[in-house]
């Protein structure tokens, strides 16, 4: 899987925000709306991230797809490490001996300690905007109809949508099968890694 920078936001796309009226309720001030967004992340929860978020109704979409796959993946994890244990999960992100089967990584939570950092952060004002300097870009905060929200192409997402789509799929159906009698845990991963490799999506 081609990493997404998560807990740094790194990658910027080449998306264009619009000046569109939002939909989404925004915030009073730049900082509720900044801290709303890390919240959401922290939390997989795209309701609460795209009330603060504009921008194109792609990123939209996208950004929507992506973070219910990050809480599709963030309890395919829990069930899996809670039955097998954290050194089962480990191996997704090596290759399975004779299954023909790369690495694969999953998308992976927040971790603590880089949500307490980024949660720290304050915006700061740049013209009619507020910024927040990550490690490898800028987010920024602009003001709609007397609320703030994230541009959405400052937020560091790229990649298909269609392969979070497939993704969140396969492992809403195997995390049905963790723990079930005939499924080991190197059955689990290989299985995952088959189902998305045979979608070409990955």
């Amino acid at each position: 899987m081609k990493a997404f920078a998560l807990s740094t936001m790194a990658v910027l796309v080449a998306l264009v925000a619009t000046a569109a009226p939002p939909s989404a309720p925004g915030a009073a001030r730049p900082g509720q709306a900044y801290r709303q967004y890390i919240d959401a992340l922290f939390r997989a929860d795209p309701g609460q991230a795209l009330g603060v978020i504009v921008g194109r109704a792609d990123q939209i979409g996208f950004i929507r797809t992506f973070i219910t796959c990050l809480a599709a993946s963030n309890d395919f994890r829990q069930k899996y490490t809670a039955v097998y244990g954290q050194a089962e999960w480990e191996k997704f992100g090596r290759d399975e001996p004779g299954a023909g089967v790369p690495a694969f990584n999953l998308p992976d939570k927040i971790p603590l300690s880089t949500y307490r950092r980024l949660s720290k952060k304050q915006p700061e004002p740049r013209g009619r905007e507020y910024i927040v300097t990550q490690e490898n870009g800028v987010m920024r905060i602009v003001q709609r109809d007397g609320k703030w929200y994230l541009r959405a192409d400052s937020l560091g997402f790229e990649g298909r949508a269609s392969q979070y789509e497939i993704l969140t799929a396969v492992l809403r159906e195997y995390q049905t099968r963790i723990g079930t009698p005939g499924w080991t845990p190197t059955g689990l991963r290989v299985a995952v890694k088959q189902a998305l490799r045979r979608t070409g999506q990955w």
